[in-house]
């Protein structure tokens, strides 16, 4: 069995999961700066050396980057942050010193193996990673997918986790009929009857969920998912390597943004929606409601090294397990060793408390 694919989607999980939906929020269809407390002048102005951009597509899971900027948490640490909403991909942007920091999801993985100078230095949250099912389809679990049609980009990282669930329990990921459908347009083609299942970064699932759809797959619950990050900060290398005061700095900001997030979940929810940073009540069906429903779900964290330290290990046994990490060691011990020796020194640099 294999479900190798050896180029990894472009765009990370995030920018695939939201990018549609943030294209129905007015305003939202440029390169935009998002002129939140802190905020510096765009493109073009003169910089100071604690001057940082930190880039968003538009999703609740990057709550600690509005909330940073609002709260004026980056500012209180010593920097001048800029919020950027990203339009295009990451690579050119930060290759153009036009992007510092994001939400690195775990399908960057691949390209950081293979060169992508982009580096993990703190952890972000559980939990962004969901799937719904029809209730026709009889689909409770990721145990029932054999046989049924899945909407999940083969290589992505939902679709990752599902193959590696399943080969857990037991199941051959092989006889999934996998789909690719654009985000938005997923649950239209469940409810079609086109395929039986999808699995995506947040909201798609949570608002299919809200219509009807039955929730069989979720990194906040399932478990050998729920202990485990989904998602991390990420810093250029270039940037990190340049100016590397900034990476503590940005730590202090995340890791204060992460503490009112748990515990000013409703304030925080009115913050980001009058920031403009999360499109809500549009025709995608995203509301004000299931943003704050994802921000209590998730485990936001910041400054957990053990964490990153297990949840880098785990995702990629997790690649390995859907069998889409190339010429592995099939050794365990070695294949330990290459996880947590050369890959974990390649891409992590560490940079809070």
């Amino acid at each position: 069995m294999s479900l190798t694919r050896r180029n990894f989607v472009k765009l990370s999980g995030v920018a695939a999961g939201t990018a549609a939906l943030g294209g129905l929020l007015s305003g939202c269809g440029g390169q935009v700066t998002n002129a939140g407390d802190g905020a510096k002048e765009g493109k073009g102005s003169a910089k100071p050396d604690n001057h940082v951009v930190l880039g968003y597509w538009g999703g609740t899971c990057e709550a600690p980057i509005y909330i940073g900027i609002e709260k004026g948490y980056f500012k209180e640490a010593g920097l001048e942050p800029e919020a950027l909403l990203i339009t295009s991909d990451v690579t050119a942007l930060m290759a153009n010193d036009e992007l510092d920091c994001f939400e690195l999801t775990p399908d960057k993985f691949k390209p950081m193996e293979q060169g992508l100078e982009l580096a993990i230095i703190d952890s972000l949250h559980k939990g962004c990673i969901q799937g719904a099912a029809s209730p026709e389809s009889g689909i409770k679990t990721v145990e029932d997918l054999e046989g049924k049609k899945v909407a999940a980009a083969l290589g992505s990282i939902p679709q990752i986790q599902i193959a590696s669930q399943m080969v857990l329990a037991g199941k051959d990921p092989s006889k999934v009929e996998w789909l690719t459908y654009p985000s938005a347009q997923m649950e239209a083609a469940m409810n079609a009857g086109e395929i039986d299942a999808f699995a995506q970064y947040d909201p798609w699932a949570d608002i299919a969920v809200s219509n009807g759809a039955t929730k069989f797959f979720s990194d906040t619950f399932d478990e050998g998912l729920k202990d485990y990050l989904c998602c991390f900060v990420g810093m250029s290398t270039k940037t990190l390597n340049a100016r590397p005061e900034i990476g503590p700095m940005l730590s202090e900001g995340f890791a204060k943004a992460a503490e009112f997030l748990t515990n000013n979940p409703e304030e925080a929810a009115d913050i980001i929606v009058k920031g403009g940073y999360v499109p809500v009540n549009t025709d995608a069906g995203f509301t004000r409601d299931i943003m704050l429903e994802e921000i209590k779900a998730y485990t936001w964290s910041s400054g957990d090294r053990k964490l990153i330290d297990d949840s880098f290990h785990e995702i990629w046994m997790q690649i390995n397990r859907a069998g889409a990490m190339e010429d592995a060691p099939t050794d365990p011990e070695e294949l330990n060793r290459y996880i947590d020796e050369t890959l974990y020194n390649k891409m992590v640099k560490y940079q809070g408390k």
